[in-house]
This record gives C-alpha cells, sequence and structure tokens, in this order.
C-alpha cells in the first residue's frame, strides 16, 4: 500500500502549480514544432502530479484550462480518479467526467466509500452509477442508498459509515488512541 503525499502549503502548491503550467508549455512548444508530445516531458509532469496530495492536484486542474486540464488529467494515475473527483469543483468535475469513458469511471468510483459515491453520484451519468451499484458489497450497497436519500446540503446527506464502537471498560481516550494506532 503507498502512502498518501501530504498537503502542500499555499507556496509550495503555487510553486507545483508553475512547475505544471511550464511543464504543459514545454509540451504544446513540442508538439507545435515536432508533432509529438515529448516523452520525456510527459514522463516529468506524470511525476510531478504523482508526488501531490489529490487535494494538492485539484487545485492544480482547476487553475489550468480546459484542454490543459485534460492532458493533466490524463497522467494522474487511473487509482487516484476517485479521491481527485471528490477534492474539484463541481464544473471541473463535469469536464473531467466527460472526458472519462464508462469503465474508466465505474473504476474511479469504486476506489471510494459509500458515502463519497454519494457525493459524486449526481454527476455521474445513470448507467455508470448503476454499474457501481451492482459492483458494490451488499451492506456497501445499502449505505450508498441510505446516503443518497437524504437531501443535499442535510445532516444526513453529511454522514460517514465508520463508526467506532467503545467497550464499556475503555476510557474514551484510550478508545481514540487505540482506533488511530496511538497505543
Amino acid at each position: 500500500m503507498s502512502v498518501q503525499p501530504t498537503r502542500l502549503d499555499v507556496e509550495e502548491l503555487q510553486q507545483s502549480l508553475h512547475e505544471v503550467q511550464e511543464m504543459l508549455a514545454h509540451l504544446r512548444l513540442a508538439e507545435d514544432e515536432a508533432g509529438a508530445a515529448s516523452p520525456q516531458t510527459l514522463a516529468e509532469l506524470r511525476a510531478r502530479l504523482d508526488r501531490l496530495h489529490p487535494a494538492d492536484i485539484a487545485v492544480v486542474l482547476e487553475a489550468l484550462p480546459l484542454e490543459e486540464r485534460l492532458v493533466a488529467w490524463d497522467l494522474v494515475k487511473a487509482d487516484r480518479d476517485g479521491e481527485i473527483l471528490l477534492e474539484v469543483s463541481d464544473a471541473v468535475r463535469e469536464s473531467l467526467i466527460a472526458s472519462m469513458d464508462s469503465r474508466e469511471l465505474v473504476a474511479a468510483a469504486e476506489t471510494l466509500e459509500a458515502d463519497e459515491i454519494a457525493d459524486i453520484a449526481d454527476d455521474l451519468p445513470d448507467q455508470v452509477m448503476q454499474d457501481v451499484i451492482r459492483a458494490l458489497p451488499q451492506e456497501e450497497r445499502e449505505q450508498l442508498r441510505a446516503a443518497m436519500s437524504y437531501e443535499e446540503g442535510s445532516v444526513g446527506a453529511l454522514m460517514d459509515f465508520d463508526q467506532l464502537t467503545v467497550r464499556p471498560d475503555v476510557t474514551l481516550g484510550a478508545g481514540f488512541r487505540r482506533a488511530s494506532g496511538l497505543a
């Protein structure tokens, strides 16, 4: 299992955005001159994006014009698509989803928890949602249906299905430390 990158501070994020924009400009120039993208620059851009937290990738994608956004999106590892779709704005999410085929969308949604799938369900095509629902285990399918039954913005729509049960003979502090791996 890979370790999730940490969030960047504002200055580091601005620097990363600038680097991505420079790489994309270099790609555009190479395509104009040679008629093909530079494999080295594509690899560098992919590596740069791989080092970013999904929320930071979302910020970068939102700052890019559509054409460049889609180039960068295609370079993001597929197993991170779902996390990033959760982080981007609705308008950007729609543009990214429009660039993906059904198989990619189902794969992205399958990496998410039921409550997270509910967060993006309205943006996914109906057939994709049906495929996602069919692919979920029964318990998660029920959680997804429960999460989707609440009005957007209501407390129920914001719920998380993770829960922690603390035995009566354990203090809350000890239970929290154990659950968070600090014990």
